[in-house]
């Protein structure tokens, strides 16, 4: 296995990349492009919360614009919905908040390298309907009553540590590594690309240690920090789309002088 970043003006990225023929076949962006419906979501006052996804064949990130390729077939047909499309399945890109009266019915339409596709009318079948862990995802920073009806919503950048696993009740992932070693922190940071002329950002900071730490690329979601005094350090990642925050934290023991 191997480490790939991926800078798209909207997206930074940090995976892991498996070597074998895949590496070696080049990365095509000719191949299609899929809406996909993720389910939806009843409140107690009545609305409905949709989430649509997309999956990509094309080993890049490709772009649809709206219009005839990139489109929803009922009512407007511009929903603010994605226009950069990552590799692979990508979950909750489009959440939508209806209101009482949704019906269902609404198609997301994608065509790309000649291949046409779009989402299930049957919106509202009882299998559609999404379990608790994927809607605290879809709500994690939705404000229904504030929120516009009908259009993909602009969440905040997610911050995730490639490699980490949080700890008891969602506290932030430990490691240790000694003075004047340097750290590797993989970052990964993930957005739905709204606003659409926004600029996603990143940047690392030491929030609490005894001693300094200096990182390799600071404003970059992967880096390489290094600790010249021995305690415990907690770390932070920030994201920023142009309105909405996003933040992951790491906890680093330095052992040794």
């Amino acid at each position: 296995m191997d480490l790939f970043r991926i800078w798209v003006g909207r997206s930074l990225v940090v995976g892991l990349a498996l070597m074998g023929p895949l590496a070696t076949t080049g990365f095509a962006q000719h191949e299609p492009v899929y809406p996909v419906y993720d389910g939806f979501h009843v409140t107690e006052d009545g609305l409905h919360v949709i989430a649509f996804a997309y999956f990509s064949h094309n080993f890049e990130p490709v772009t649809v614009p709206p219009g005839p390729d990139n489109r929803f077939l009922t009512g407007a047909e511009d929903r603010q919905q994605p226009t950069r499309f990552l590799p692979g399945h990508n979950r909750y890109q489009c959440v939508m908040v209806m209101g009482e009266d949704f019906e269902g019915g609404l198609r997301w339409h994608l065509e790309h390298a000649d291949v046409a596709s779009g989402t299930s009318e049957d919106m509202l079948q009882y299998n559609w309907e999404l379990e608790s862990g994927s809607v605290r995802q879809i709500l994690r920073d939705v404000d229904l009553a504030a929120a516009p009806r009908g259009v993909c919503l602009n969440r905040a950048p997610t911050v995730r540590f490639l490699g980490l696993r949080n700890g008891p009740d969602g506290a932030p992932p430990e490691v240790r590594v000694e003075v004047g070693a340097e750290l590797k922190l993989f970052g990964s940071v993930r957005d739905e690309g709204l606003p659409r002329a926004g600029e996603l950002t990143s940047r690392w900071r030491s929030l609490t240690g005894p001693g300094e730490v200096i990182f390799s690329a600071p404003d970059e979601p992967r880096t390489l920090a290094t600790f010249d005094t021995a305690g415990s350090y907690e770390l932070e990642l920030w994201a920023s789309d142009g309105e909405r925050e996003g933040i992951g934290r790491v906890v680093v023991t330095a052992t040794g002088e």
